[in-house]
């Protein structure tokens, strides 16, 4: 079996099984177009520019994220494709946390005190209530959702959950250490639809973006979802950019219909300087690091072996993708 493996990863997956024939190429589309002959298999976050080779069967994406499926060429084919997602539900969803707890327990008022050099002689004004009581809504309830309620839960936080169905289902995505998560999704209070979603905002203190970009998730948050939020209410994007109307958001921070916004996606990455979002006073940015990990590599080949296996037993993916949400 040909295997076309990108070189960003290679380094780290040198010690595949033998029977595998492993090729390398730059994580170029071109690149990847041409050195696809043959393959039965592409190990790539990129995808060639146009269609495939008559060989190729999978495709496993070294992302967490598909969205550069959307509408591509290559959907042409019947092949199989499965996603990363998992692999980083716990340093996101830790990521997401960090963020709720920097927030809620207004830590940056301590940084500007040391820069002040001086305490304020009540220091009883700088404490702040716990977590416990407040509302989530996590809005995609995979390995990255469902981790983040299990933390948010262990504070005393009530989740809700936005899932591609309304109920209960058990996840079978890959995880990457046991006891994580929240697998029969038991944690949350409820469990909605997408078209259901816009009855849980306005009590909802904290709203988590951990949904895949699809055609139907485009700019889901727009100017009429922002204006329900409670105006003390922050909003976390771990999930992709182009879920978010910018604009409106920016709009929204203005009328104050929302309190904060912290973004690790944006509709455009690199973010340009020209952004109103670097200077926006109630917008926190990081670079697209909230899913980045020491060893993000070792995750993805264990992903990829666990896949391999059930690629020669005829057995679904771990994270097969449905095709139709693409096209």
């Amino acid at each position: 079996m040909q295997v076309l493996i990108t070189s960003d990863i290679a380094p780290d997956w040198s010690d595949l099984p033998s029977d595998l024939v492993v090729r390398v190429c730059e994580p170029e589309p071109d690149a990847i177009e041409v050195a696809l002959a043959g393959a039965e298999v592409l190990v790539s976050e990129v995808l060639p520019r146009r269609g495939a080779s008559t060989e190729l069967r999978w495709v496993q994406l070294l992302s967490a994220g598909a969205d550069q499926l959307i509408g591509h060429p290559i959907l042409e084919r019947p092949l199989l494709f499965a996603n990363a997602a998992g692999v980083n539900a716990v340093h996101i969803a830790e990521y997401i946390i960090g963020r709720v707890l920097y927030h809620f327990k207004e830590f940056k008022q301590f940084d500007q005190l040391q820069r002040d050099r001086c305490w304020p002689r009540d220091r009883i004004s700088l404490a702040r209530p716990s977590l416990r009581d407040l509302k989530a809504v996590i809005i995609g309830y995979g390995g990255i959702g469902r981790e983040t309620a299990r933390l948010l839960s262990s504070l005393g936080v009530h989740t809700s959950a936005v899932a591609a169905s309304a109920g209960r289902r058990l996840y079978r995505g890959y995880l990457p250490y046991d006891g994580i998560g929240d697998p029969l999704a038991l944690l949350p209070e409820q469990v909605v639809a997408p078209s259901d979603m816009a009855a849980l905002l306005p009590e909802a203190h904290i709203v988590v973006l951990a949904t895949p970009l699809l055609p139907t998730t485009y700019h889901m948050v727009h100017a009429t979802m922002l204006a329900s939020m409670r105006p003390d209410a922050i909003l976390i994007n771990v999930g992709r950019g182009a879920l978010i109307d910018t604009d409106a958001l920016l709009s929204a921070l203005d009328a104050g219909h929302v309190a904060h916004a912290y973004l690790d996606v944006f509709e455009q990455e690199p973010l340009p300087e020209s952004s109103p979002l670097w200077q926006h006073p109630r917008v926190s940015l990081t670079p697209h690091i909230s899913g980045t990990m020491p060893d993000h590599n070792a995750k993805l080949r264990a992903l990829f072996l666990a896949n391999l296996e059930r690629y020669r037993a005829g057995r679904t993916l771990l994270n097969q993708l449905d095709r139709s949400n693409f096209s």
